[in-house]
C-alpha cells in the first residue's frame, strides 16, 4: 500500500466519521478532531512566537527617521551651493489688534428714573382694584365720621399713584388727627389735609397705608351734620409722585362713597306698674 492511497482511505474514513448518520459517532468524531487540532496549534503557536522573538531582524535597532517628512537627509549635509547663497526671509508687517474691554452700561435704579423723568399721569392708565364701600350709615346727627379701610391696587405695588379724595360741605382729616399734616414736596406727598379736597401721592402701598392710618380717614363737618353727603375718590397712576391737582381728572378709576343716615324711631313704652 503507497503513502497516498493510506492518506487517501484515511481521509475517507474520517469523512464517513464525521458525517455518519448515528449522532453520537458524528458528535465523537468531531469532538475528537477539534480537540486534536486545537493540541495541534497549542503546541506550534509558542514555538513559532519564540522564534520570531528571537529572530536577529527585530533585534536590529530601528533607524533614526526625522518625525517630519519634509525634512530630507539634504537638509542635514548643505552644499557648497547652498551656503553660499544666502536666503533672505521676508519681512512681513502684522497689524497690532488692540482689544478694547467693552464700557460697562451703567445701572439704572427705580429713584434715578423716577428722578429725570416729569410728574405726569401715565398715558395708558392700569386699572385699579378698589375696595371701597359704596355706601356707610351713620347718625344723622353725627358731624364727624371715620371710614372704613380701604383697599386700592394695580397689581404692582411699586407704582406712583395719585389718590384724590373730595366732598361737598365735608373736609377730611388723615393721618396724625386735629391737625394738619401738609407736606407737597414729601417725604409722604400730601396736600389738602383737613380740607374738602384731600390728595395723597407716593408708591400704590404707601398711599393705601397714609389713608388707612392713625384709625382710618376721617371726614367731618364743623357746623353741620355729615350725613347725605358723598365722599368723592380718584386714583390716577403717575410717572413720579405728585400732588398736582389738575392730574385728577385723568383718572379711570373712581368710586364714590355716600354718607347714609340711619333711620333712628323714638317710641314710649307703656307698662303697668305697683307702687308701693
Amino acid at each position: 500500500m503507497s503513502f497516498d492511497e493510506f492518506l487517501f482511505r484515511l481521509r475517507d474514513r474520517l469523512s464517513s466519521l464525521i458525517n455518519s448518520e448515528s449522532r453520537f459517532t458524528k458528535f465523537f468524531s468531531r469532538l475528537v478532531a477539534l480537540t486534536l487540532f486545537a493540541f495541534v496549534i497549542s503546541t506550534i503557536a509558542p514555538t513559532l512566537a519564540d522564534e520570531l522573538s528571537n529572530s536577529p531582524a527585530l533585534l536590529e535597532p530601528a533607524p533614526n527617521v526625522s518625525a517630519d517628512p519634509m525634512i530630507s537627509s539634504s537638509a542635514e549635509t548643505p552644499t557648497a551651493s547652498d551656503t553660499s547663497v544666502a536666503i533672505e526671509e521676508p519681512n512681513i508687517s502684522r497689524p497690532q489688534h488692540q482689544i478694547s474691554s467693552p464700557t460697562p452700561l451703567a445701572e439704572s435704579t427705580d429713584s434715578a428714573t423716577a428722578a429725570t423723568l416729569p410728574a405726569a399721569p401715565l398715558v395708558v392708565q392700569p386699572s385699579y382694584s378698589l375696595r371701597i364701600p359704596n355706601s356707610v350709615g351713620l347718625d344723622p346727627r353725627a358731624k364727624s365720621y371715620l371710614l372704613p379701610h380701604i383697599y386700592a391696587s394695580t397689581g404692582n405695588d411699586r407704582q406712583y399713584t395719585m389718590v384724590c379724595i373730595s366732598g361737598a360741605g365735608i373736609n377730611f382729616d388723615a393721618m396724625m388727627k386735629q391737625s394738619a399734616q401738609n407736606s407737597p414736596d414729601g417725604p409722604d406727598f400730601m396736600t389738602g389735609d383737613r380740607s374738602g379736597a384731600l390728595i395723597i401721592s407716593g408708591e400704590n402701598n404707601r398711599v393705601v397705608n397714609l389713608v388707612n392710618s392713625y384709625g382710618g380717614l376721617m371726614t367731618y363737618s364743623p357746623s353741620m351734620g355729615i350725613a347725605t353727603r358723598t365722599i368723592s375718590w380718584s386714583f390716577v397712576a403717575l410717572t413720579r409722585p405728585s400732588t398736582d391737582p389738575t392730574f385728577c381728572s385723568a383718572s379711570l378709576s373712581r368710586r364714590q362713597t355716600v354718607l347714609r343716615p340711619l333711620e333712628l324711631e323714638e317710641s314710649t313704652v307703656k307698662g303697668s306698674g305697683t307702687l308701693k
